[in-house]
């Protein structure tokens, strides 16, 4: 692991550039949020029944409106989830394979990270373009989970919250575009819009990073320079919690 944060440590060095094009994103501070509200509005219902079984009104109203609008919202967020795991690997295993490595990291009580999953399962040119120019990958940065991460040509066991440090990953989603050698070329902070996203695949597809130093703004620069001339605005992006 000492070799591994060394080897990396490039990587994180990029991680600071290109402010410019973050948009939304929200502090891995989530879970336990999450966890609390889960818990708690399951059985708020049936306290607030429970004092009043005495009117005939109150058996007709959890028919009308509480069951069926309580059962719409899993499902559908089920069947998305299930739809973007069709275009990401689950994060088991983080290696390119044969072409450049699009780490993705998110939380699932993040509406910014389920924007970015929406469109991912809703613009087929965008989902056909991340499968076609990446090997993408989803990490939830909110588990405690164990992955196969490739390093220097070896797989090495690595865990959820060294992969978060590894990156200086401070909230989500945060994007990082990699080599074929799985080495980081730049990571774009936040939610990034379909057209944005296109035309981030496409900078990556070209090599226009290619040439370019990594470590002192170059790669950062050339971005800019190309979502000016493909017609994308960057500029001025707020993140939550007032995070850099």
């Amino acid at each position: 692991m000492k070799l591994l944060g060394l080897a990396l440590s490039v990587s994180v060095l990029l991680l600071g550039g290109c402010g410019e094009n973050t948009s939304e994103a929200k502090k891995i501070e989530a879970p336990a949020p999450v966890a609390e509200k889960s818990s708690a509005s399951a059985p708020a219902a049936p306290a607030a029944e429970a004092p009043t079984p005495k009117r005939e009104k109150k058996t007709e109203e959890p028919k009308a409106a509480a069951t069926p609008k309580a059962a719409a919202a899993p499902d559908g967020q089920a069947a998305q989830l299930s739809a973007f795991y069709r275009v990401f690997k689950d994060g088991a295993k983080i290696a390119p394979e044969g072409k450049p490595l699009l780490l993705v990291f998110g939380q699932p009580a993040d509406p910014y990270t389920q924007k970015l999953q929406k469109d991912v399962t809703e613009n087929e040119a965008l989902a056909a373009k991340i499968k076609a120019t990446t090997t993408p990958v989803y990490v939830n940065a909110a588990s405690a989970k164990v992955h196969k991460f490739m390093h220097e040509g070896q797989l090495m066991d690595v865990d959820t919250k060294t992969l978060v440090s590894i990156y200086g990953v401070d909230s989500t989603p945060t994007l990082i575009f990699m080599d074929e050698e799985g080495k980081s070329i730049f990571v774009v902070p936040g939610y990034m819009p379909p057209k944005q996203f296109l035309v981030t695949l496409d900078f990556v597809r070209e090599g226009a990073w290619k040439g370019k130093d990594r470590k002192n703004g170059e790669v950062y620069e050339a971005l800019k320079a190309y979502y000016l001339s493909h017609g994308v605005e960057i500029g001025g992006a707020k993140k939550e919690g007032g995070s850099k």
